[in-house]
């Protein structure tokens, strides 16, 4: 049987609930670690490249007082730094700190590790659907200016 689409769009907003909470587990597994899902967000922006504050609003769609509230809350950890932007001294280049970006792998690993197991117990069809199914999602997002780390 074919989906719908609405079918397709009312199983997919039932998955991702799960996997959000199955990421979030991940996310926190010391004691006293507060890093938020959308901290890590932000870590994942920086670690693909330097952003300025305003850019991680716009990719978060949030304003401009909360993106820089959750970059200065990564600052005080010591996970990320403002570096002056050699190309306009009015702004400043956010970047990983070594610490950030140890943490940030350790956790993109962690996360990896718990859903490779999950991964393994899909059939070889339902493999190939996956492998279909999520290039034509991130395309389809894409498209409609959808951060795909978002």
């Amino acid at each position: 049987m074919t989906w719908t689409p609405e079918e397709a769009a009312r199983e997919l907003l039932h998955i991702l609930p799960m996997l959000n909470r199955l990421m979030l587990a991940e996310l926190r597994p010391e004691a006293g670690d507060e890093t938020t899902m959308p901290q890590f967000r932000v870590m994942t922006y920086l670690s693909q490249q330097p952003l300025t504050v305003s850019a991680v609003a716009r990719l978060r769609r949030v304003s401009l007082q909360s993106a820089g509230e959750l970059v200065q809350t990564l600052v005080e950890r010591g996970l990320v730094e403002r570096i002056p932007d050699p190309s306009d001294r009015r702004q400043s280049l956010l970047h990983l700190t070594p610490a950030g970006r140890q943490r940030f792998e350790q956790t993109d690993q962690r996360m990896q590790e718990r859903l490779l197991p999950l991964m393994k117990n899909l059939k070889e069809r339902e493999m190939a659907a996956v492998q279909a199914a999520l290039p034509a999602l991130r395309r389809i997002l894409l498209e409609a200016n959808v951060d795909a780390n978002d």
